[in-house]
């Protein structure tokens, strides 16, 4: 502040006022597949098909090859805007472990191994161990992996195995589809059955393009047709083992949107991605502060900016409440620590509808 010696009206301005939580994202997807173009090992972001295609082979013919091209063309038909993307050397453990950690520090919220299903043991050590890593680091995510071409549910729920993640970072998809393919060169149209890495690839395009309270459940796929038709039986033994199941019903749509975890607490594809973005969104509204001084003014200012951030969740309906305090012992203030606490309420989407009718 200028030397107060003239009569005059001094104003000092603090910054903290001004601190507010930005954009939080939520619908950014990661992959990791093969294709015959682009530059291995190294993250490209793409968002749209010319990009991807422009990436993985342009008019070269190679786009088509490997995993990866089919994987975003389902995953941008579903409604996925922005896709990190890295090409691997081949489809070994490997090279897909190490497309991952170069994936670790980007801002993706879902994750996909394009072509890999549930069957191969390793690539479910490798998908695992990535959400694990990125959750210690603050780089929260959720992953999506299907079934393989089987259409025998028991052999589904086999594939599972060691799929399940109880804090509801991992949806497990079936079945698999059916695509047609047309032959340039007779212009003939055959079918092709592929896995449920691809029907993952749309639900996870699916839910990239929903608000994180809004759930999958009902809601309809762009694709041509699955490999197998579900009866009821079948999808009821799916859902209760915490299988996102897709049925032909109106279209191709997803029972109910569920993740692996057995904790009910996060069965809730929504439940998850709700509490992911509130941790994004309070570590954004209190990284600012770091730095500045432990008294309570300041601290005020940041629960302020925390309030701000949850109120606008509760106005979007992805939070029925919230409680929130912002505090620090004179200890903590010595060691430079301050302690927010909140409880917050996530709303939860209707799956069942109970009817009673009375007949006059």
């Amino acid at each position: 502040m200028a030397n107060i010696i003239l009569p005059a009206t001094y104003v000092t301005v603090r910054d903290e006022g001004l601190i507010s939580v930005g954009g939080v994202s939520t619908g950014n997807v990661g992959v990791v597949g093969t294709a015959a173009g682009g530059t291995t090992d190294t993250v490209h972001l793409v968002t749209s098909l010319t990009d991807a295609r422009d990436l993985l082979g342009g008019t070269s013919g190679q786009a088509s090859v490997g995993n990866l091209f089919k994987t975003l063309e389902i995953l941008f038909a579903n409604g996925a805007g922005t896709v990190y993307v890295v090409v691997s050397a081949d489809e070994s453990p490997e090279s897909y472990r190490a497309g991952l950690e170069l994936l670790a520090n980007e801002t993706v919220n879902i994750v996909l191994l394009a072509g890999q299903d549930a069957t191969n043991a390793d690539m479910v050590d490798v998908l695992k161990g990535h959400l694990a890593a990125t959750e210690s680091i603050n780089r929260e995510r959720i992953g999506v992996m299907g079934c393989n071409g089987s259409v025998a549910v028991n052999d589904i729920l086999n594939a599972k195995g060691n799929l399940v993640h109880d804090s509801g970072r991992v949806v497990y998809v079936a079945p698999g589809i059916t695509l047609s393919r047309r032959d340039p060169a007779t212009g003939l149209t055959t079918p092709e059955q592929l896995s449920g890495a691809y029907t993952a690839a749309a639900v996870a395009g699916l839910i990239s393009a929903l608000p994180v309270q809004a759930s999958p459940t009902n809601k309809t796929l762009n694709l041509t047709n699955l490999t197998v038709k579900f009866n009821h039986g079948q999808l009821e033994k799916l859902v209760e083992a915490n299988v996102l199941a897709v049925e032909q019903r109106e279209g191709l749509r997803v029972v109910k949107g569920i993740t692996t975890s057995t904790n009910k607490a996060w069965s809730q594809i929504t439940t998850r991605r709700i509490v992911d973005y509130a941790i994004f969104g309070v570590r954004a509204a209190c990284n600012p502060y770091i730095g500045k001084l432990n008294n309570d003014r300041v601290r005020g200012a940041m629960k302020a900016t925390i309030d701000s951030f949850l109120t606008r969740m509760v106005e979007s309906e992805a939070l029925i409440s919230y409680e929130l305090s912002v505090s620090a012992t004179r200890a903590q203030e010595i060691a430079g620590q301050a302690i927010v606490t909140m409880t917050i309420r996530p709303t939860f989407s209707i799956d069942y509808v109970m009817v009673t009718m009375s007949l006059g």
